[in-house]
């Protein structure tokens, strides 16, 4: 079973929503691991991108159909789901904010070629359309939203906050990236060049604003069903 039908009014959108979900995460990991080439990305598991759309692939196509079979396990989807939905949405915001720039003035100076257009696609396809579907999933179809406090805030950044961990340990022990000149994904993460201090400040900045969006988040919805009351705030149900 790969679509969730959810216990809600708005059961036939999520399930529509949810497969739509399923299907583009495996045309955008397909197309990021490059196998349309014939040689599969070398560090492909090193990005949080791939990784932050690999949670969501798995959720949708395996945990949520679990949680949404037993009755019993109903309290822990509004949670999971934030975590996973606010996971998701960083790499839409990083990306967008920080990577883009640079990576569309190389690609401003590149022929329109074949393969310019699949990255292109790859991109459009992880990096906003799975984010922004997930999130939409979120505030139309995610059941018991007002179950959500103010610890669920900080609990999502443990996904990336483990993460973070794994790939200065892998950066640590491991050789460079294929393809780059250095074991470091992201250049705001390496250490290497931009030194330890301005990276933990980096990182501190940036989980900082997590936990500020988680929070804001909550507070929305909570402001929410306390102006409009029960399930009909914001079409939050």
């Amino acid at each position: 079973m790969l679509v969730v039908i959810p216990p809600a009014p708005f059961g036939r959108l999520g399930a529509l929503l949810s497969a739509l979900i399923v299907v583009a995460c495996l045309i955008g990991l397909t197309m990021h691991k490059d196998f349309y080439a014939g040689r599969p990305r070398c560090g492909f598991f090193l990005y949080y991108t791939n990784l932050s759309n690999l949670i969501v692939l798995l959720y949708f196509s395996l945990l949520a159909p679990r949680l949404y079979a037993r009755a019993a396990l109903w309290p822990l989807i509004p949670h999971v789901e934030f975590a996973v939905t606010m996971s998701i949405m960083l790499t839409a915001v990083v990306f967008d904010r920080i990577l883009k720039p640079p990576i569309l003035a190389r690609m401003r100076h590149q022929p329109h070629t074949r393969e310019f257009c699949i990255v292109l696609a790859d991109n459009i396809f992880i990096h906003y359309l799975v984010p922004w579907l997930t999130f939409v999933y979120w505030l139309l179809c995610g059941p018991q939203k007002g179950t959500l406090s103010g610890a669920d805030a900080g609990l999502w950044t443990l996904i990336p906050l483990s993460y973070l961990f794994y790939v200065l340990l892998s950066a640590r022990h491991g050789p460079c990236i294929p393809e780059t000149d250095s074991p470091y994904p992201y250049p705001f993460l390496d250490a290497g060049r931009l030194g330890a201090l301005s990276v933990m400040l980096t990182c501190a900045r940036m989980l900082a604003a997590c936990i500020c969006c988680g929070l804001f988040a909550v507070l929305l919805l909570r402001a929410g069903f306390f102006v409009f009351g029960g399930g009909h705030a914001l079409l939050l149900i």
